[in-house]
């Protein structure tokens, strides 16, 4: 009796870690950077007039790491094609060119001109709000 309690408590054990293991890789295979733009491309859809919104992130941010997992499927969610862009190892230049002051930052443009940004991690409802705000 006492060997099959402890058979049972260890494949319980190796139930979870499997388990476990398995829901970090499907977490992990999320790839909430896909919907990439270069600079080339946003430079030339500014020059173009065009709308587009513009996710500027790091790769090595903890902010980035905890917005993107919310923001992301949100702006899919809502519609709104959001492009993303890692600044991380861009010269300052850039950061200055679109006035970055950390990440994360989304901006909006509108006919080529920014109209509205938000940066750091306002929290969901903010973000839904601000999505939405994109689409008017």
């Amino acid at each position: 009796m006492k060997k099959l309690l402890i058979f049972g408590g260890i494949v319980i054990v190796l139930f979870v870690a499997l388990w476990g293991v398995r829901f970090m890789e499907d977490n992990s295979k999320k790839d909430y950077y896909a919907n990439k733009i270069t600079l080339e491309e946003l430079r030339k859809n500014i020059t173009d007039k065009k709308d587009q919104t513009i996710y500027f992130y790091q790769t090595n941010c903890v902010h980035c790491q905890k917005v993107s997992p919310i923001v992301v499927p949100l702006a899919k969610d809502l519609n709104v094609d959001m492009k993303v862009i890692d600044i991380e190892k861009e010269p300052d230049a850039v950061w200055d060119e679109f006035n970055i002051k950390g990440t994360p930052t989304i901006i909006h443009y509108k006919e080529g001109k920014e109209v509205s940004r938000i940066s750091g991690d306002p929290g969901k409802e903010t973000f839904r709000k601000w999505l939405k705000e994109t689409k008017k």
